[in-house]
């Protein structure tokens, strides 16, 4: 993403951020709940990541969080991009911008790249703002906005779990209520 865009993108997501009214919600940075929103982002999108990125804005609108999502192209070569401004565009008004997740996928780099870290390093002047990512192997990743070099990004990484784990749970816990309403004759 070109220079001119960033700035842009990074001007557009401060406004929506001021233009909040949602700033006592914010106050604690909602992190336990934001990491259980990605999670299942992560659990939904994850799998679906073979030949694509998807990238979501995390955000609180009316006490509800939630993710503008997009995807990238057809990942053929290694390096795949997302265009995060069109995510920007889906953000609710107004709205809480908490922070952003990205998938990589399957045949992709298990390490952040450089697009990563820039991304959400221009995005650091927003209060609370949380970065998360996943690997082709699956497993969820947050790490520091704050840090503008991918090694020290690297190294500020704390692990969240493996999005095929929550799916796998996920699918135990419809499975779980699936016989129980069959137990239960309904």
């Amino acid at each position: 993403m070109n220079v001119v865009t960033r700035l842009a993108l990074a001007a557009a997501l401060m406004v929506t951020t001021l233009c909040s009214n949602a700033q006592s919600q914010e106050s604690d940075c909602m992190r336990k709940e934001v990491e259980a929103h990605v999670r299942q982002q992560f659990a939904l999108y994850g799998p679906q990541s073979k030949n694509h990125e998807y990238f979501g804005f995390i955000y609180l609108h009316d006490g509800v969080i939630g993710s503008a999502v997009t995807q990238s192209r057809p990942c053929l070569t290694e390096k795949c991009v997302v265009d995060s401004t069109k995510a920007m565009q889906l953000i609710p008004r107004p709205a809480t911008v908490l922070g952003e997740w990205h998938t990589h996928p399957h045949g992709g780099s298990a390490a952040l790249s450089k697009h990563d870290v820039r991304g959400a390093y221009s995005n650091r002047h927003i209060s609370c703002y949380f970065a998360f990512y996943s690997t082709p192997s699956g497993e969820i990743y947050g790490w520091d906005p704050q840090r503008i070099s991918v090694p020290i990004a690297m190294a500020s990484r704390t692990p969240l779990g493996n999005y095929k784990d929550e799916q796998s749970s996920t699918n135990r816990s419809w499975i779980g209520a699936l016989s129980a309403s069959a137990a239960a004759g309904l």
